[in-house]
């Protein structure tokens, strides 16, 4: 071609909009680079590589390629890369245990408690703000992420605001969960946003069982990961090491957890001689969950950027829409720590408070779930308070007739055959062992059928 014939072309190309093709690139230059998750320009660059293929063809047919080149770029841009962004609310995910939806963010910090979803893509990342004390050196919340049923990763969280992100190997179908493993009581998380390279993420279905446990710090799964030299922390803390998410796991059930460390029917250890106020369950079992300060047994707030709030201020108001088909309680322990330290004097009137107070506690559990089967239990950590316990029960199914309530006393803790955890609770061999007696139970009394090919060894 003579060189005013080329010069020609170009100036052609100077008369075209802005929505026009570049000249072709010469194919020893290097190919810019265009951003993965922005559908338009990379669909643009498309479209130009194609009209450079077609210019080399058809050189002196400029308007051919032209009109390739505009159908090109106004089709619809698609791309399975683009970005979308939800909020944590139950029509998008499965909230596991209590958590509130408010303000734009969800909000938990119970055992166990978190969310689970499923979407089709290959990455999403979970946007979650900790309170001070949930991202404090002290005590920072431990948190699972599991993808597709594995675990993913566990960590401690280590600042204020942090993006979690679960990368698959393949786009596809996919499951994640994202699970708070230490209690409530050392701090609290918001999930303000989940994104995804999806159009949507919708909720994984619910089972079709159902169970709750009330506890303490043995349900909790306190010190499940440590030993006997150890001492409590939130990072020796699982609670998918419990006797409960145990039990729950072998039927394939739900898992609502209200336990504190501490906590009690009447009251745990006392260091005055006089019930310690701050350490009854019964008060707050309609609450979000229980926060303590930095005293021992003085409840405390959550401080997040925005002000202050309190777990055991805060109404949890999904009784209608959780109902469990089986509520397990496993109180009392602290109760008899409380019993060995005040004067002897007063343990029988004490004793007497405690069995009426659970009896109380049974008859609200009831008037919130009238058709629930509650299982009464205790024994882990010692059975000494086990038959004032039994004495409670009775005296309910006695005085109401109601046949959806019954015990069983689980064994001590097998120190010899198992070891122990931090600050002498059982550690997660012991916890197996609870959780298989407790199976046992609920087949026993119930008729429910566990799952053979569920290996709950496999969990701790």
């Amino acid at each position: 071609m003579k060189l005013s014939s080329y010069l020609s072309i170009l100036t052609a190309f100077s008369a075209v909009s802005a929505f026009s093709p570049l000249p072709p690139f010469s194919p020893f230059s290097p190919f810019p680079e265009l951003p993965k998750d922005n559908c338009k320009p990379s669909q643009l660059w498309k479209c130009q590589m194609e009209y450079n293929q077609c210019y080399m063809k058809n050189m002196f047919n400029i308007k051919k390629c032209m009109d390739e080149f505009v159908k090109c770029k106004e089709k619809e841009c698609k791309s399975e890369t683009t970005i979308n962004s939800f909020e944590a609310t139950k029509e998008n995910v499965k909230v596991l245990g209590r958590a509130n939806y408010q303000d734009g963010y969800l909000w938990f910090g119970m055992t166990d408690a978190g969310v689970e979803y499923q979407f089709d893509g290959k990455t999403t990342v979970i946007n979650v703000t900790a309170d001070t004390k949930a991202y404090s050196e002290e005590s920072p919340a431990y948190v699972g992420i599991y993808a597709d049923g594995e675990i993913y990763n566990k960590t401690l969280i280590t600042q204020k605001n942090t993006n979690f992100t679960v990368n698959f190997d393949k786009k596809g179908k996919h499951t994640v969960a994202f699970v708070k493993l230490s209690e409530a009581e050392q701090g609290s998380l918001r999930i303000n946003e989940i994104t995804a390279d999806a159009k949507k993420i919708k909720p994984t279905a619910e089972k079709k069982k159902k169970i709750e446990f009330i506890g303490d710090s043995i349900t909790c799964a306190f010190g499940v990961d440590g030993g006997e030299e150890d001492h409590y922390h939130t990072s020796i803390q699982d609670g998918t090491k419990s006797y409960a998410y145990l039990t729950a796991k072998k039927f394939n059930a739900d898992v609502n957890i209200v336990a504190h460390s501490g906590i009690a029917i009447l009251s745990a250890v006392s260091f005055t001689g006089e019930r310690t106020p701050d350490s009854t369950l019964p008060p707050i079992y309609d609450k979000l969950g229980l926060t303590f300060g930095n005293d021992f047994f003085v409840l405390g707030s959550n401080e997040f950027d925005d002000g202050s709030y309190e777990l055991q201020s805060t109404v949890w108001d999904d009784f209608g829409k959780y109902v469990p088909d089986l509520i397990v309680i496993n109180l009392g322990t602290n109760d008899a720590f409380y019993f060995m330290s005040i004067d002897p004097s007063k343990v029988e009137s004490e004793q007497e408070v405690f069995v009426q107070n659970y009896e109380d506690f049974l008859a609200h559990l009831r008037s919130l779930y009238p058709k629930t089967e509650i299982l009464c239990t205790l024994g882990m950590m010692g059975q000494e308070v086990y038959p004032l316990v039994e004495q409670a029960v009775n005296n309910y199914i006695e005085n109401t007739d109601d046949k959806h309530v019954k015990l069983f006393e689980l064994n001590v803790q097998d120190v010899e055959k198992n070891g122990i955890g931090a600050d002498t609770h059982p550690n997660a061999k012991s916890q197996l062992d609870a959780a298989n007696e407790l199976i046992g139970a609920i087949e026993e009394y119930y008729g429910w059928k566990a799952d053979k090919n569920v290996n709950i060894d496999e969990l701790i």
